[in-house]
């Protein structure tokens, strides 16, 4: 009994400790760290990327001269006899009388060594050219995916933030509308207020709490959203710092979109002289070395015949004609060529745009945001005077629900406010970062 006391004890700790684990972060630079080592989007980018430089390799490989060797064995277990004309061997005998012979030994043994090496081949030179066009554009990848990923880790973590002040004034909120729905109540009682003044405190303080139920779960599920991004089993926490930036010194870094643009382009480009490339001729050298053996008895070969065979040469292919499909492929690859052009011209001047507008539109937020944190802050202080006065019998309650109304108003304008900074604030840290 003791031992199953214990053992209990034990996973209880145990299922405690697991319960417990937390993952914590005190800025979004954190959250970025962690996912560039977590997250299964850039581990797929960067496995893609381990890919492609084999590939390289692989490229590189067609350059190398082609060996092969191969090996055969027989065993004849029946030779076929062959007729011969009798005279052939004694001239006595007359024209026209066959004899049956049979040539060949049982035990045949045959092998071969091979070489060839392209020496001009244009389609090699091409090929390896794609593979490290196509290495640079997987390197290219995942940056695009980083900058993808930390747009949605950073939306995630400010609209935690976000939440975080919700329901930081939310609270407030519930304690202020309850505060004045017990006034309100007992006045109601006293018969000194009407019941439209008592259902508009009860109003107020039911969507309070609402309010503080909705954004309390709105920030767990963004938390678990949050959990997704980053490949995280256990809980996490954040403590938020928002550092502000200057934008008017911002300098930005290359956009990867841009350069997969460029190199998407330059791949096309290759392909469509490659697609060129394919009338032109191909000249390989050759080597090969044959040998039969053959004897008859199984591996003993003191009785038996060799012969030989080597030669090497040249091999010149020339295509001449294959149903134009040539023809089509360049016609496609230069349509290519023309799209992917238009495509690197668009990246950059979108790149440059967004440039410009990301600045002016975080000074624009980061300016509303101020004046909203001023704004804010007045209205609290004539929520509280409100309060004070109506306490003290200097205003109707009436008059104080009115300030409290026009409080939990501004509240919202703050929290659009703040939402707009947020978004403006990650977009331009996000365009400062060199993914590299």
């Amino acid at each position: 009994m003791p031992n199953k006391i214990y053992g209990l004890i034990v996973l209880l700790c145990l299922s405690t400790q697991s319960a417990t684990a937390q993952v914590s972060f005190s800025s979004l630079q954190q959250v970025w760290d962690y996912a560039d080592k977590h997250n299964i989007q850039i581990q797929t980018a960067a496995a893609n990327k381990l890919i492609t430089g084999k590939q390289v390799k692989q490229a590189y490989g067609s350059l190398y001269p082609t060996i092969s060797a191969n090996g055969a064995f027989t065993d004849n277990l029946k030779i076929q006899s062959t007729l011969i004309p009798a005279n052939l061997f004694n001239p006595s005998i007359p024209a026209g009388t066959y004899t049956e012979a049979t040539f060949g030994r049982q035990y045949i043994y045959n092998g071969n060594i091979a070489a060839q090496m392209d020496l001009i081949n244009t389609q090699d030179w091409f090929n390896i050219k794609s593979a490290k066009y196509n290495d640079e554009i997987a390197a290219l990848n995942i940056e695009v995916t980083k900058k993808d990923l930390y747009e949605q880790l950073a939306n995630a973590y400010y609209t935690l933030a976000l939440l975080n002040e919700a329901e930081k004034l939310s609270a407030e909120n519930v304690k202020t509308a309850t505060g004045i729905y017990t006034i309100v109540q007992n006045k109601f009682n006293d018969g000194q207020v009407s019941e439209i003044t008592l259902n508009t405190a009860t109003i107020n303080k039911e969507k309070a709490a609402k309010n503080l139920e909705m954004a309390t779960q709105n920030k767990r599920v963004q938390l678990n959203g949050l959990k997704l991004l980053l490949n995280i089993p256990d809980s996490i926490a954040i403590a938020e710092k928002t550092a502000v930036i200057i934008a008017d010194t911002a300098t930005f870094a290359d956009d990867p979109a841009v350069q997969l643009a460029e190199v998407q382009l330059l791949l096309s480009k290759n392909e469509w002289k490659s697609s060129k490339a394919a009338f032109a001729p191909t000249l390989s050298a050759i080597y090969q070395y044959n040998a039969q053996i053959s004897g008859d008895e199984f591996l003993k070969f003191g009785n038996s015949n060799s012969q030989p065979q080597e030669y090497v040469g040249l091999r010149l292919s020339i295509p001449l004609f294959s149903g134009n499909t040539r023809n089509y492929q360049v016609q496609k690859a230069k349509v290519d060529l023309t799209l992917k052009q238009q495509q690197f011209e668009a990246a950059r001047l979108q790149s440059a745009i967004n440039n410009q507008s990301v600045v002016i539109q975080y000074n624009t937020a980061f300016h509303a945001f101020e004046n909203s944190k001023n704004i804010l802050s007045l209205y609290q202080k004539n929520d509280f005077h409100a309060g004070m006065r109506a306490n003290e019998g200097i205003i109707p309650l009436d008059e104080r629900l009115k300030y409290y109304d026009d409080l939990v108003t501004n509240q919202q304008e703050y929290l659009q406010s703040m939402s707009d900074f947020f978004i403006q604030q990650y977009r331009l840290q996000i365009r400062q970062i060199n993914f590299k």
